[in-house]
């Protein structure tokens, strides 16, 4: 009996005394307790059994049970309890010391004077199954595997968890026993030498590491070098032929055998999975190199489009799941540090999220720059230009915090990326970390002074003065001539307040007169609604999208009043209009026409950001007013 005394200990020990998981309770604690009263005194370990051992035995086997060691069976013959872990604890002790095993073939049933169930069995054959089973493992598998070798040369039981790395151990072991006698291992040296022209060092140091150092030789194995698969294919190639033509086979030669049957699928799985590697470690630079191209900033659709050199596409190489891995890796800020990750996702308005690479952040800020610089600088002149050609004048000309305004202005309208990546902290980041680099920063092409972004007309190389003269220099003179400019601007300025006093009636007067049904205008206004929104899109849909973008509140009850405020406004000067011009056509340009009158007679609808969808807000609710006729 064991040493130990617990009652798993004494069950295992006992069933394999009667080679059966299956273990009659009654026949059981009248053994236990007539062993204990027995050697209780030479071993006092013993004693816990003496007494009341059906009562105790019981109140421990609910315990494993619990646990799932064993399951109590009860029927008519009384209660058993079967040893869940029986086979399985077997085999894992052989597997438990591979040099005694190295003199033997793998153990099979016979060898474990066992007959394991069926169903607690799968069965693999050697050679069309098992590497596919590597291959893709399945997630769901019987503990114990069992192995049917080639030309009936035998079987061999094997625990799931043990295949391929403990298997392969033990398939080394038995080939370096193999070589260890009858002198094997010189003859099939010199046999190699042959075939590995050029490679004698080579083979002595394999040679050495089988002999020697086994778990090297593995090691070697496993990293599917191109040397050392082509070792394993001659050498298993050779012992396999030597050991196929023999009649009857010694225990270590079929030991042997098997072995190579083992080593010759397991290399080619191992070289295999070293090839995917390495392609999608390539694939990776690959994907790397991409990241480092203009534009410099992808999203998701473009990453899945990335090709090799050759044209290939990565995604196939590596998988979506592994791609996502891979990056959500080099994307993980550090808590509480100042290091950023490779790479950097940016999101913009509608919630898309663009990658960049965190070396190329600068590399990207700076061709954005450049790239709106011109449309900045043309807007900017169209607008002062007309401003002058009229006359008039805005405190941008004169004041640089307005200019400022002004130039973000444009920015924000024709550079949104840019306007993304300005606004981040990161940047700062990324900009310090280069400039405290060993390359470090030209002092032309810095972003920030004294921790603070510089200011985005000096980013953009834009000086107001400048600008402002070289706009004066491509309009006639007399508009910039201070003396002329002033006596039209005064008349300019009379003008405008007269024209403020009659825009409204204005407005009514420019529509063009003449008599049509309430039907006709319904059609009219129906055509140029649908000509305002987008294929796809209904009215009161796209009404709603235009709502969420110039109505910017927060909070969702101030955002509904502020709908229904100027819904309220556009409905009272539409009926204003209509008491005084109850039938008059209407077109396109007719509800321009008022929707800008409607902003500009409103100071709280021109300090709304978002001018030119409010526009189209108000055109289209127009359109929609007049298709319901309201009155």
């Amino acid at each position: 009996m064991p040493q130990r005394t617990d009652l798993y200990t004494v069950l295992n020990v006992y069933a394999r005394k009667h080679s059966s998981p299956l273990i009659n309770m009654e026949t059981f604690i009248n053994f236990l307790g007539k062993y204990a009263n027995k050697i209780y005194e030479e071993k006092p370990e013993w004693t816990r059994w003496t007494e009341e051992t059906g009562t105790r035995v019981w109140m421990d086997m609910n315990r494993l049970a619990e646990d799932g060691r064993v399951q109590i069976q009860d029927n008519e013959k009384g209660s058993s309890v079967y040893l869940s872990h029986y086979y399985v604890e077997q085999i894992k002790e052989t597997y438990s010391n591979p040099d005694k095993e190295s003199r033997m073939p793998f153990p099979d049933e016979h060898s474990y004077n066992l007959e394991i169930p069926r169903e607690q069995i799968k069965i693999l054959y050697i050679s069309g199954e098992l590497h596919p089973f590597l291959e893709e493992p399945q997630k769901e598998i019987l503990p114990i595997i069992k192995f049917v070798f080639p030309d009936d040369h035998g079987t061999a039981l094997v625990l799931a968890p043990f295949i391929p790395e403990t298997l392969m151990e033990f398939s080394i072991l038995k080939i370096r026993n193999y070589l260890q006698h009858h002198g094997n291992r010189e003859f099939i040296h010199r046999k190699l030498s042959i075939q590995l022209a050029g490679k004698d060092d080579y083979l002595r140091e394999i040679f050495d590491k089988i002999m020697i150092r086994p778990s090297d030789s593995l090691n070697d194995l496993k990293t599917g070098r191109e040397i050392s698969s082509f070792f394993w294919v001659h050498l298993c190639t050779f012992i396999k032929n030597d050991l196929t033509q023999k009649n009857e086979l010694l225990s270590e030669e079929l030991g042997a055998l098997q072995a190579i049957y083992l080593i010759e699928i397991c290399s080619n799985f191992y070289k295999s999975k070293a090839v995917k590697t390495r392609e999608i470690e390539l694939a990776y630079k690959n994907f790397e190199l991409e990241m480092e191209k203009p534009p410099y900033y992808f999203s998701n659709e473009d990453i899945a489009k990335f090709k090799d050199n050759k044209g290939v596409p990565l995604l196939g190489i590596y998988t979506r799941d592994e791609l996502g891995a891979y990056i959500e890796k080099r994307t993980i800020e550090q808590v509480n540090s100042n290091i950023l990750p490779d790479f950097l996702y940016f999101y913009s308005d509608d919630k898309k999220a663009w990658l960049i690479k965190r070396t190329k952040l600068l590399s990207l800020c700076a061709r954005l720059l450049t790239e709106v610089r011109p449309v900045v600088i043309k807007e900017i002149s169209k607008r002062w230009a007309k401003m002058l050609k009229e006359y008039s004048r805005e405190s941008a000309m004169d004041n640089d915090q307005e200019f400022e305004k002004l130039a973000m202005s444009y920015v924000e309208e024709n550079a949104s990326m840019l306007k993304m990546i300005l606004k981040d902290k990161r940047l700062y980041l990324v900009h310090e970390e280069t400039r405290l680099s060993e390359k470090g920063i030209p002092e032309s092409s810095r972003l920030f002074q004294k921790n603070e972004l510089l200011a985005i007309h000096v980013l953009l190389l834009i000086k107001r003065k400048q600008l402002l003269n070289d706009i004066k220099n491509l309009i006639p003179f007399w508009y910039t001539i201070p003396v002329i400019s002033n006596i039209f601007n005064f008349f300019n300025s009379l003008k405008k307040k007269k024209a403020k006093k009659k825009k409204k009636v204005k407005v009514n007067l420019e529509i063009k007169e003449r008599d049509v049904s309430s039907k006709e205008i319904q059609k009219q206004a129906a055509e140029i609604a649908a000509g305002l929104i987008p294929a796809g899109k209904n009215l009161d849909g796209y009404l709603e999208e235009l709502t969420s973008h110039w109505g910017l509140l927060v909070d969702r009850r101030a955002k509904q009043n502020l709908v229904e405020d100027v819904n309220t406004l556009i409905r009272d000067r539409l009926r204003h209009i209509l008491r005084i011009q109850k039938t008059a056509a209407i077109n396109a340009d007719t509800l321009d026409k008022i929707a800008t009158s409607i902003i500009n007679n409103s100071t709280g609808l021109l300090k709304i950001s978002e001018q030119n969808t409010l526009f189209k807000y108000i055109k289209l609710y127009l359109a929609k007013l007049l298709m319901n006729r309201l009155n």
